[in-house]
């Protein structure tokens, strides 16, 4: 009698992959997600993440194959991809923010011919205690056979893992850490969105110009993200620093980390190949107080594989005065870009800068929870204590991978 193959996950196991392997889960992702790209410009992008892009040099990007424990050369049955970004943690009870690092999973993918066996759920279930201190995770199930040798030299132990589910709240809380503790939980405050309508300019003279700015604001560039991280850096740890941790532990990305601010807008032009170089990619509205702090709104004109819109990433100090004026500025560009719609998350449902952006009832906002299928659901895996119950605390797209 043949044992079918989610009765025999005991033989598999979990390793960083070799460049064969790693050609596997490209072409596996090439067959889900090739955004209208040939294989050699999918595969281009691909090399290009590894060999050049902040957030894939030195470690920081590493693909993951579930693979025979008696050929761990051999075929991928499952991968995924790991990011490597820098963060904090502030813990239970705790006054003291410590430094650490989160990882982001992307593209889980299983080869067609390997679908609706259990290898991604087992792939990511072994992921975790790869990622994980060993000391704060549940003892590796017996069940599940040997534990895989840890990759510790490439893999640094994290606080805590994220992800964004486009198949549902609930499969990759499935992808346990052992037989009773979940892996990645959705919340469904962290996963508020809010969609508007663009409003292309009528007129050119009376609409504004993105070359025409007012005095205290400018345009920010790709050149402009590294001492723009080390700003919203200090705000991101003077933030958790305030935080209220009397019922559980939080962590959260450093927007300093190495090409976190940049991948969602470079990812997204380097996957449609496009020739336009040096598009904006934020504003600045200066703080008319020297010790004030400026407003600074981060944006990615394309990136297919979140949607369709143009993409607000990052808020920062947006006050609801200057909003209307804000995203007139924003429609020249979305407009030319080709948008009819604007996208930006984790506002919340009821605030004063969701009021106001409500308010404008010309463009037409929907504000609420994202969508089961598609909607990049945020989940959160703790790698501290079960008693902690660490919870991520940043949300916006700049944290998507």
């Amino acid at each position: 009698m043949t044992v079918p193959p989610q009765d025999r996950l005991v033989e598999y196991t979990i390793r960083v992959a070799n460049p064969a392997q790693e050609v596997q889960h490209a072409k596996a992702r090439f067959v889900m997600w090739s955004n209208n790209l040939s294989w050699d410009d999918f595969w281009a992008v691909d090399r290009r993440e590894r060999a050049e892009a902040e957030w894939g040099i030195d470690g920081r990007l590493l693909t993951w194959a579930l693979v025979r424990k008696d050929d761990l050369e051999g075929d991928t049955y499952a991968g995924c991809e790991t990011y490597r970004w820098n963060g904090w943690v502030k813990r239970k009870r705790s006054d003291k923010v410590d430094d650490g690092y989160i990882y982001g999973i992307a593209s889980v993918v299983t080869p067609k011919q390997h679908l609706r066996n259990g290898y991604a759920t087992r792939l990511l279930s072994l992921l975790h205690h790869q990622l994980g201190p060993s000391s704060t995770l549940p003892p590796f199930p017996e069940s599940w056979g040997a534990p895989p040798p840890l990759s510790a030299k490439t893999v640094p132990e994290a606080i805590g893992s994220i992800l964004w589910s486009d198949v549902g709240s609930t499969f990759y809380s499935r992808c346990r850490m052992s037989l009773h503790r979940p892996g990645w939980s959705v919340k469904d405050s962290q996963n508020t969105e809010l969609v508007w309508k663009i409003l292309p300019p009528s007129s050119k003279s009376t609409s504004p110009s993105i070359d025409q700015l007012e005095d205290s604001w400018e345009w920010l560039y790709e050149t402009d993200l590294t001492s723009i991280g080390e700003e919203l850096s200090a705000a991101v740890k003077h933030r958790i620093q305030r935080t209220d941790t009397t019922e559980r532990s939080v962590f959260v990305q450093d927007p300093a980390s190495p090409g976190i601010l940049s991948f969602v807008p470079l990812i997204g032009s380097w996957n449609r190949l496009s020739k336009r170089i040096n598009q904006p990619i934020g504003l600045r509205i200066k703080s008319p107080s020297p010790t004030g702090e400026d407003t600074i709104v981060l944006f990615a004109l394309h990136n297919g594989s979140i949607g369709a819109r143009f993409l607000i990433t990052c808020i920062h100090n947006l006050i609801p005065a200057q909003l209307p004026a804000v995203l007139r500025v924003l429609d020249v560009l979305a407009a030319q870009a080709g948008h009819k719609e604007g996208w930006v998350w984790d506002l919340g449902l009821s605030n004063d800068l969701v009021h106001a952006w409500s308010g404008l009832t010309e463009r037409e906002v929907v504000v609420g929870r994202r969508q089961e299928s598609g909607g990049h659901l945020l989940g959160t895996a703790w790698y501290g204590t079960e008693e902690e119950e660490g919870q991520v605390m940043e949300g916006e797209m700049w944290t998507w991978c």
